[in-house]
């Protein structure tokens, strides 16, 4: 037989957990899944407006988009998507690589020009405090490659009605704490747009 828990809300509402007849919790899909985050105020979407030109192999001077945690921010940037897009092909076939650089005493990323930010909620371009999001940026050194985002061909592109990005939803699984950077690179030199979402949080 199954069974009801009721309680109370501190507002006096009255609410209900369902159980089933093997003791189950009962569990119905009542929200968006990031619907909680987003409504919290601190998750952010930041895209390249242009293409990037990458270098071949894990660079510190030419990142697509970079989200640098700054030197003492208190701020975690937990990462739930990173996705790109070429449009042209690949000269030679590239990987296309997730990657995580900095770390305790390392240099702070050159920040050259930020990206334009969004923050989920309120739609503002207000950049999240003590991280910066950028389309132009120098890394204290290359990064390490953290996940396989996806492959780049040397296909003529025009061949091709419709290319849809790739990328990974990582979903909070990534957090990059303060002084390190999060980037898209390339085994093989070639251009991205790159898009990511992420939340902040505090330390």
């Amino acid at each position: 037989m199954a069974f009801t828990l009721k309680g109370k809300k501190l507002s006096g509402e009255e609410v209900e957990a369902l159980f089933s007849e093997l003791r189950a919790l009962l569990v119905s899909q009542s929200a968006a899944r990031f619907e909680e985050a987003v409504n919290r105020g601190y998750v952010y979407h930041v895209c390249n407006q242009s293409t990037v030109v990458t270098q071949a192999g894990l660079s510190a001077t030419t990142p697509a988009l970079t989200i640098a945690n700054r030197v003492g921010s208190g701020k975690i940037v937990k990462i739930w998507y990173a996705g790109c897009v070429g449009l042209v092909a690949a000269v030679a076939g590239a990987a296309v690589y997730a990657c995580l650089g900095g770390g305790a005493g390392a240099a702070a990323v050159t920040e050259t020009t930020a990206a334009t930010v969004r923050n989920a909620k309120t739609g503002d371009t207000t950049a999240p405090p003590g991280v910066a999001c950028l389309a132009v940026a120098t890394l204290p050194a290359a990064p390490v490659a953290i996940a396989l985002l996806g492959a780049q061909l040397t296909g003529a592109i025009t061949t091709i009605p419709v290319v849809a990005p790739f990328g990974r939803w990582f979903d909070g699984a990534l957090n990059i704490r303060a002084n390190y950077n999060f980037t898209i690179q390339t085994s093989t030199a070639t251009t991205l747009f790159c898009d990511y979402i992420f939340e902040v949080q505090d330390e």
